[in-house]
Order: C-alpha cells, then structure tokens, then sequence
C-alpha cells in the first residue's frame, strides 16, 4: 500500500475513528431549513419543482437562469468537488474539466424513494466532457414543516440513467450506490458503459472511498459492470472475452459477483459455430476498514493482464 495513498485518506480514517465515539445516529439535519413556511403545503404532497430542489442543495443557486454560481458549494456550505486519489492522474476521469455553463432542466435530477421513506437526491451541476457529470447528492426527509437534508456530498459519475440506492455496510452504517451510465454520442444505446460507484455516509457526508485490489490502490471505489475485449489468436480466429458484473450485499459486506465469457469466432468462414464457454465465475467481497475498501483480485484483471498490456483503472 503506497504512502501516498496513506497519507492522502488518513482524514477519512480519522474522521471514521472519531464517529466510533458518537451515537451512532444523529437527530438533527446537516443543512438548516430549506423550505419556508409559506411552503408547508408542498411538504404535505412531497414535490418541489425542479429550480426548488437545486436552490435546496446548492447555495446561492440562481433559479431565474437556472445556473449554479461560479464556485458552487453545497448546502452545508462545502465545495462540490470530487479530488481524486494521486494515482489517477492519467485517468481521463480525473482531468475532465466542466463544459460552459447551461440552463439546468429536470432531467438533470434523479430521485430514488426508500423503504424508510427517505429520499436520495443527485442535482447534477457540471457536464465534464467524458460522459460523467457532478453535482450534490443528498439524503432527504420530509417532515411536517417541509424538507431535512440528513445527508449530503458530491458525486462525480456518469451522467445517463442513474439510479441511486442506500444499502447497509458493516453493522450499523450506510452507503450510496450509484449506478449510472455513459453513452457515447456517436454510438447507439447499446454500447453505453455502465458503472458502479460506493460512497460511504460518515457523519451524515457522503465520501469517496478508495479501492485496495490485491494489495494495490486502484482508486475511488467505482468499476464497471460489464466490459469486454478482443484478441486475434494465432490461427486467425477472433476470442471475444465479455464481462458481466452485479453488486449485491450480504450482511452489510458488498459482493461483486463477477462472470466472464469468451466465445472464438472464424471471421473467414462466419457458418462454422463459434466456441463459447465460461472462463470464470467469482463472488468478490468488499471489505470496508479504517474508510477503505479491501478486495481481492479480480478474475476481470487477471483475465486482461494474461491477454493484453494494458488494465484500465477501476477494472
């Protein structure tokens, strides 16, 4: 384990120690009071427009041209940023930078209701130019006086067909699964790239949590969920490796459930039947200590690192 990597999310594993000695759950909101008084009667059909949401988790939001401010903060008043772990330098996720500003509309907020009746919140702010988008994301709970925000951080991931979930980690906290997708503009549906990324929630925020794979930092805890790779053998036959990932939870311990399939094909001759077969089949735990997760090696690295030269990040 690099000390860069140490010494980077040492205040993540401070701030977890000091919660050890808190209750474990808090009563009070992060962010003050959002909705007035005069907007009460919202509260009791639980819906706000859209420009109401944004001025909830952004401050200083201005809903006339429906724009956040040029450094935009969140509702508790912290930057909306996500840095990422040194390693990651060279990863076209990192050195994104935000597109001018738009008018933001309501397909840029995703909601998901929980079995608690919580709701999960992600107000996307900044397009970034790979696909992946930022902005607040927040735990929100209605009350009889309107809106508590009980949790709340900032999210950088793929902008299209989010879905937010809460799931139990270890014995008695939570954290944020996003799944989400980025689709190339000059290829259809299909070939959209699905990820998921974990946020822990410490201390009602929740934060980008780093990724042991195998003893090696791989960065923030974010992978993707299906993924695939040619090679031409040397018969002139081409071997198509396919992966397919699902993220489930056991006891509160994240599980990655992980297939691989290849299939040889003759390109020359396309009536002979391809070969296909499962090359490996693998439940993956995510240990979660001291704000990092800990996992073994992937067959989905191991696979790539036999086959090819190059392993992409968070693979």
């Amino acid at each position: 384990m690099r000390r860069s990597m140490m010494t980077m999310f040492a205040g993540t594993a401070l701030l977890l120690a000091a919660g050890a000695c808190k209750p474990k759950e808090r009563d009070m909101p992060i962010c003050p009071s959002m909705v007035a008084a005069e907007r009460a009667s919202e509260a009791d059909t639980q819906t706000l427009p859209v420009d109401v949401w944004y001025s909830v988790l952004v401050r200083n939001f201005n809903r006339m041209a429906m724009e956040p401010p040029d450094e935009p903060r969140e509702c508790s008043g912290r930057p909306i940023e996500v840095t990422w772990p040194e390693n990651l330098k060279e990863d076209p996720r990192a050195t994104a930078r935000p597109l001018d500003k738009r008018r933001l509309g309501d397909g840029d907020v995703t909601f998901t209701q929980g079995e608690d009746g919580a709701l999960l919140v992600w107000a996307r702010i900044q397009d970034l130019g790979n696909g992946d988008a930022l902005g607040p994301v927040a735990l929100v709970r209605w009350v009889e006086r309107g809106l508590e925000v009980r949790g709340i951080g900032s999210v950088q991931a793929p902008a299209q067909r989010a879905r937010l979930r809460l799931e139990p980690l270890g014995e008695d906290s939570k954290v944020l699964v996003v799944e989400s997708e980025t689709c190339p503009k000059d290829q259809p549906t299909g070939k959209c790239s699905r990820e998921a990324q974990l946020l822990p929630l410490v201390e009602q925020r929740f934060v980008s949590a780093p990724m042991i794979e195998d003893g090696v930092d791989i960065g923030p805890a974010r992978f993707v969920l299906s993924d695939h790779f040619e090679l031409t053998l040397k018969d002139g036959w081409i071997r198509r490796y396919d992966l397919v990932r699902m993220l489930k939870f056991e006891k509160g311990v994240p599980i990655v459930d992980e297939t691989i399939r290849s299939k040889d094909c003759d390109p020359k001759n396309t009536a002979t039947p391809c070969e296909e077969r499962i090359d490996a089949a693998e439940k993956r735990p995510l240990v979660f200590k001291d704000g990092v997760f800990i996992a073994p090696r992937s067959a989905w690295t191991r696979t790539r690192l036999e086959n090819t030269t190059q392993v992409p990040a968070g693979g």
